[in-house]
């Protein structure tokens, strides 16, 4: 733990920007890293004792164990200052571009395998070839064993950790979960999870819980749910998160024409330097970056006079003073008519065009409480099993009385954020005209 690239962590909030809405939302990935390794190391003596009980396979392999409960502690190192805000900037730069920005999981998977850096030598010091297997762990989409689960399932350490602590800290009362009786009621099960359609399993052991917690799992779910839509899809935070990306949209732009100056920053700032075509390979520009740095650099070009400038060091002068923009939430205005939904936002698209991502922001971001093969993010490995007191286990949603259903349609958010308060003005005269015709 004592290395520069895990300490960097104590400098990188878990909630990026939230705290503007949640003042008590000032925890690090770091604290998150913590957390993830008490609960991996508590998932570890799960399987153990399920193994010891012959209810999973084989003997325990202290080996594998070794590799998921590091894998737990280091899985964020790869995480930019903001956390998925700074990352989400970075896909529209790349896409902008034209290529393909490098996901937070492949910058810790690189980090790690860094040979120069700290805690690559403290690993291989460890056990040679231990770094690349730590790495590979991450890096896959799929697990392959219940010890890979530990880190990526629908039952992981990183879940256990953030739906508590993100709760705890902002003071949502809304996503409570019972960890002690979901915990005590874990069990490792024979699972076929197979990729839709293709029936090759992708592993088949893994955790799921008791019937007895089939309740408490419920719960566990809609917490996720509630910690999304009312926290992470927060409209000030989503706001705020769109008025930084258009700032690193801006800074990108100045290291492709050679005006970084203009704004404040030299050349070889980090942040320029990241942002700069080809910048995505730069291990150490991107381990120099921080929250700190981030917020040196807005404070610098709020203080840019150059004319070419003058939106985006206005728009840093908003962020540094919490100067939130007015916004349409398209699904509130009409909240159960789809049809005026889309006729709204076609209207909105086409009334501001020339100005969308410039004084216009638009944000699209979507959710479900669950999907057909589980959670939000349609994954196969994130399925939440539940055992029976006899027979295989099955899927949450397939009992005639569950509460948490397959959702056929993902709920969609679609805001758009005025930095003009004119243009604000019309655009809800287009909303209120629209009422008028229903």
């Amino acid at each position: 733990m004592g290395t520069y690239e895990f300490q960097r962590l104590r400098r990188i909030k878990q909630l990026g920007l939230s705290e503007f809405v949640f003042p008590g939302a000032t925890h690090s990935r770091f604290a998150h890293c913590v957390g993830v390794f008490h609960n991996a190391r508590r998932l570890l003596k799960l399987i153990n004792r399920e193994i010891r009980l012959e209810r999973a396979p084989g003997t325990f392999d202290k080996k594998r164990a070794e590799v998921a409960v590091l894998a737990a502690l280091l899985h964020d190192l790869g995480h930019g200052p903001f956390s998925h805000a700074f990352e989400e900037a970075r896909k529209s730069i790349a896409q902008r571009r034209g290529t393909k920005s490098k996901s937070h999981e492949d910058w810790t998977g690189d980090i790690i395998c860094n040979t120069g850096g700290d805690v690559f030598k403290l690993l291989e010091g460890r056990r040679s070839g231990l770094a690349a297997e730590i790495a590979d762990l991450i890096r896959a989409e799929n697990p392959k064993d219940m010890y890979h689960a530990v880190v990526s399932s629908s039952f992981d350490a990183d879940r256990l950790d953030y739906v508590q602590r993100d709760r705890y800290m902002t003071g949502t009362g809304s996503a409570a979960i019972d960890l002690t009786w979901l915990m005590d009621n874990a069990r490792v099960a024979d699972i076929d999870v197979s990729a839709s359609g293709d029936g090759a399993p992708i592993f088949t052991h893994s955790f799921c819980l008791d019937i007895r917690a089939r309740e408490a799992a419920e719960d566990f779910l809609l917490a996720r749910y509630r910690l999304y839509s009312g926290v992470y899809f927060h409209r000030v935070t989503r706001g705020m998160e769109q008025m930084l990306a258009l700032v690193l949209r801006a800074i990108a732009m100045s290291t492709e024409d050679g005006t970084t100056t203009k704004l404040g920053l030299d050349a070889a700032h980090p942040l320029a330097a990241l942002l700069s075509p080809g910048g995505d390979t730069d291990i150490a520009a991107y381990l120099s970056i921080d929250d700190t740095i981030v917020w040196d650099t807005l404070r610098r070009i709020a203080a840019s006079s150059d004319p070419g400038f003058k939106a985006t060091a206005k728009v840093a002068q908003r962020i540094l003073r919490r100067q939130q923009p007015k916004s349409i939430d398209v699904q509130w205005e009409f909240p159960n008519d789809a049809e005026l939904q889309r006729r709204l936002r076609h209207k909105l698209n086409e009334q501001f065009k020339a100005s969308l991502q410039t004084t216009v922001l638009r944000d699209d971001a979507s959710l479900s409480l669950y999907g057909e093969i589980g959670a939000d993010d349609d994954k196969a490995q994130k399925r939440l099993m539940i055992l029976p007191s006899s027979g295989h286990p099955v899927e949450i949603t397939t009992f005639r009385d569950a509460m948490v259903k397959p959702a056929p349609d993902k709920r969609q958010f679609l805001r758009y954020y005025f930095l003009i308060e004119s243009e604000h003005g019309e655009a809800m005269s287009t909303v209120r005209g629209m009422r008028g015709d229903s």
